[in-house]
């Protein structure tokens, strides 16, 4: 007996003539994936056997043109059962050999748009119009797919041939001026809108989108009436509420916004977290900040990990006076997006709101600093600095109260002592924000500017002990020898490499009025020499903790080594800071040279190890005499004769003047926005 869906099967190596031909019932869904051939592929698939016709499709003999037509059947069938990748899989083996044909066409380019490949759809869809220019459905088509794969001005272009030549359509204009409308369109956006309301009066999202394309045009007296019609053909739809509201509270209708989510909660149960944050913020402009807490907290009760939401509530608490809740929501925002620059201005607000004027300030050089081009940010460290300025000497002034003031008396010009005061705190400022920026991403900090010397000379003393047997050109301990050729390069490399990016790294600081060009050069240089001399303290507390015989044999000499050495690295840096302006890729020039110099400088070795005529040739680097009068100090005996001290002196003054005084001249130029 033979049962619904069973199909009659011819063994494949029998032909149907022959007299042996077994006639017998077979159920091709469980047909062998080793049987499936060209002829059996259309029942097999028909009786639902993918995987064994996928498997015969991939094979080497089923590709070319004559496999084309089976893998779009094929494509057509796992897309139905939602395997995209299967399908898409056969769709790029049909493409290439699909040529004119658009029935095949058509499916590889229906199967890769629901597939969401839409860069290759909007492909396929473009050969279709090149076949068919009169099918107005592929331009329609064509556009979703670009406009899906940001392509919007050539999606702007199809949906508008399609749109006019299907006038009728309302979904062909709707589509085009959603399209029109995101690129800011605004006038052309109305033109297809108007077109799409005019076809279909009920159409909720058209009317919503016509209502925004108004209120860009600035026309709120129109915007209103379609979004309400919107609203009350969909009450139950909390999206069109949302959007609604967000139209209404923009043309100043903060009343009737709340009113129509208030009524859209009634009458269906809002989940999205959003509804309530829009009903949060539709109630604070109303001015009830009890009812828009209560939103906000049961939006966040449904979104907890939204920062904005938590952004938001900080607001409502700081207007309702409660400093420290604010704090606390602001807190638990920085935790969700720490990078948020709204969040970082709240958090500067809330701060210059309670007084720490100071905490203020340092987020404020935050918000410029990773934020250099973004305009509220600007806007909001200015207020910070004239409040600021309208504080000083204790004096409170509060901004934009709307109370009159008398006229401030006239301040004498400051003196020397004033000036070199003002500039003293702020390149303390500078410091204090180039402290907390420099190492920001790094999980370790400032433990970076700690573990690059000691590996360094962890290196440098396990190698060198090897090849030289375990004994140091100068003393008994490997890490002290190198300590001493370390400690002065890297405060001249760090300090002169350190401040070339000065200027270039603190452009939007630069156009704070107290801060020049000199203030950030040398605030960059201080903070520099002030890490390595606390590096190189810390090292030798640890060299004694371990049982080194680290102190030096004659404690000034080094001290003022480093000093000079410092100096000679600052005349360096202003030189390089101003260089780095004018010609961007100095720095990389200067890198060269800090390599070189490690090499010729004698930080591994000694000059008195080298023939005379090396030796003579390497005292011109003025870094050898700084590295070898650090290293006297340590070692006693140690007092080479070609060591001049004047002449490091004498160059770090020359470079000092010169960078300062090129700074001085070109001042102006540096200031102007990089």
């Amino acid at each position: 007996m033979r049962h619904a869906g069973d199909h009659l099967i011819v063994h494949p190596h029998v032909s149907p003539s022959s007299p042996s031909y077994p006639h017998r019932l077979f159920d091709y869904s469980k047909l062998p994936h080793s049987l499936i051939d060209a002829g059996l592929f259309l029942p097999a698939l028909t009786a639902g056997a993918l995987d064994a016709c996928l498997d015969y499709l991939r094979s080497e003999g089923a590709n070319g043109p004559s496999g084309a037509a089976l893998n779009c059947r094929l494509a057509e069938a796992l897309l139905h059962q939602d395997r995209c990748d299967a399908a898409v899989e056969c769709v790029r083996r049909a493409s290439p050999w699909a040529g004119s044909d658009v029935s095949m066409l058509r499916i590889c380019a229906w199967v890769l748009s629901n597939c969401r490949c839409h860069a290759e759809a909007a492909d396929a869809y473009r050969r279709l119009i090149e076949l068919c220019p009169d099918e107005i459905e592929f331009y329609r088509h064509a556009s979703g797919s670009l406009a899906a794969v940001g392509r919007l001005d050539e999606a702007i272009a199809d949906g508008r041939t399609a749109s006019d030549r299907a006038p009728q359509s309302a979904e062909f204009a709707l589509h085009v001026g959603s399209l029109l409308l995101a690129a800011g369109r605004y006038d052309e956006a109305a033109l297809y809108l108007e077109r799409a309301v005019a076809r279909e009066p009920d159409n909720a999202r058209a009317l919503c989108e016509l209502s925004s394309v108004y209120h860009a045009q600035g026309r709120d007296e129109v915007a209103v009436a379609p979004v309400l019609r919107a609203a009350a053909l969909t009450p139950d739809d909390s999206g069109v509420a949302i959007h609604a509201a967000e139209v209404l509270i923009a043309c100043g209708r903060s009343d009737k916004a709340a009113e129509l989510l208030h009524r859209t909660a009634a009458a269906a149960d809002a989940a999205d977290p959003r509804f309530y944050r829009v009903l949060s913020a539709a109630e604070m402009v109303r001015g009830r900040l009890e009812a828009a807490l209560d939103a906000v907290d049961r939006a966040i009760a449904g979104a907890p990990d939204n920062a904005e939401f938590h952004i938001h509530r900080g607001h409502l608490l700081w207007r309702q006076g409660d400093i420290a809740g604010a704090a606390i929501a602001l807190e638990r925002a920085a935790a969700l997006d720490p990078a948020n620059p709204e969040l970082k201005r709240a958090q500067m607000n809330l701060y210059l709101a309670a007084g720490l004027v100071t905490e203020a300030t340092a987020v404020g050089g935050e918000l410029l600093h990773r934020f250099p081009d973004d305009q509220a940010s600007a806007e909001a460290v200015m207020h910070l600095l004239t409040h600021r300025l309208d504080t000083i000497e204790g004096e409170y002034v509060v901004l934009n109260d709307g109370s009159d003031r008398g006229m401030r008396q006239r301040r004498p010009p400051p003196g020397m002592l004033e000036r070199l005061r003002s500039q003293r705190r702020v390149i303390a400022a500078l410091i204090i924000r180039e402290t907390r920026t420099r190492f920001a991403d790094a999980k370790l900090g400032y433990g970076w500017a700690l573990i690059e010397p000691i590996l360094h000379i962890t290196l440098l003393s396990v190698t060198f002990a090897v090849l030289m047997h375990g004994q140091p050109p100068i003393g008994t301990q490997f890490f002290i020898f190198y300590y001493t050729g370390l400690v002065p390069y890297h405060v001249f490399v760090h300090a002169s490499s350190g401040m070339s990016h000065a200027i270039t790294g603190n452009g939007p600081v630069l156009q704070l009025p107290p801060v020049t060009t000199f203030d950030v050069i040398a605030a960059r240089g201080l903070l520099e020499i002030m890490t390595d001399v606390i590096v190189a303290v810390i090292l030798l507390i640890g060299f004694g903790a371990i049982g080194l015989a680290a102190m030096p044999d004659d404690l000034w000499s080094p001290s003022i080594a480093l000093l000079v050495t410092a100096a000679f690295g600052c005349g360096l840096g202003y030189l390089n800071a101003v260089l780095t302006v004018f010609f961007r890729s100095w720095d990389k020039v200067y890198g060269q040279v800090t390599r070189v110099l490690y090499f010729i400088s004698g930080i591994f070795y000694v000059p008195g190890m080298m023939p005379d005529w090396a030796r003579d040739s390497l005292a011109w680097n003025p870094l050898l005499h700084a590295i070898d009068w650090f290293r006297a100090g340590f070692f006693a005996s140690y007092q080479p004769h070609w060591l001049d001290r004047s002449y490091l002196v004498i160059l770090s003054i020359l470079s000092l003047l010169g960078g300062m005084g090129l700074e001085r001249a070109l001042r102006r130029k540096l200031s102007q926005p990089l």
